[in-house]
């Protein structure tokens, strides 16, 4: 698993990783190589987070919802901020901390398999968290290690190759498995 994020941060690829593990199925959102949302079947929702800290009421959450559902779709988060009934702090702070529950679930499902596709997906704010919060370290240097004797490598006999990590990828769906 942290070596699809960092594949994927170190490209800044943008669109949906959906991470699939027997009846599991998951879903990160990327901008830019940067996770803006991360969803496992046993997250739970941030508004129920919410009331359960007594954040905001219960009712509080429904007149949201049923806000959200009449409206272009706005996430629960972004509309609670815009009313008013949450900081901005709060609001990146349980997005990073859902994100980091997913992730971490996901790293501890069994025979992982990976499918990305390139979506045209566009952040509601500027929350967001890197990939390599994900990566250990000694697993950054060496893959930054790589990349940089495979470039200094493929450059003689590959014009253009020292510039393709920046691409933004082929627009198609790419299937990765991971045992």
């Amino acid at each position: 698993m942290p070596d699809i994020l960092l594949l994927l941060g170190m490209q800044a690829r943008t669109g949906e990783l959906v991470i699939e593990s027997g009846n599991n199925i998951g879903t990160i959102l990327f901008h830019e190589g940067k996770i803006l949302q991360a969803f496992s079947p046993y997250s739970q929702t941030i508004g129920d987070q919410w009331v359960e800290e007594g954040l905001i009421s219960e009712t509080e959450l429904l007149d949201t919802l049923k806000h959200q559902k009449r409206n272009s779709y706005v996430p629960l988060g972004s509309l609670l901020h815009k009313t008013g009934k949450v900081t901005f702090e709060i609001l990146e702070s349980v997005v990073q901390k859902q994100i980091r529950q997913a992730v971490k679930e996901f790293q501890s499902w069994k025979t992982l398999s990976f499918t990305f596709t390139d979506k045209d997906i566009k952040p509601f704010d500027q929350i967001s968290l890197s990939v390599y919060e994900f990566v250990k370290p000694e697993n950054l240097e060496s893959a930054a290690s790589f990349l940089s004797a495979a470039r200094s490598h493929l450059s003689p006999h590959f014009p253009g190759t020292e510039h393709r990590s920046q691409g933004r990828g082929s627009g198609r769906d790419l299937p990765l498995k991971s045992n």
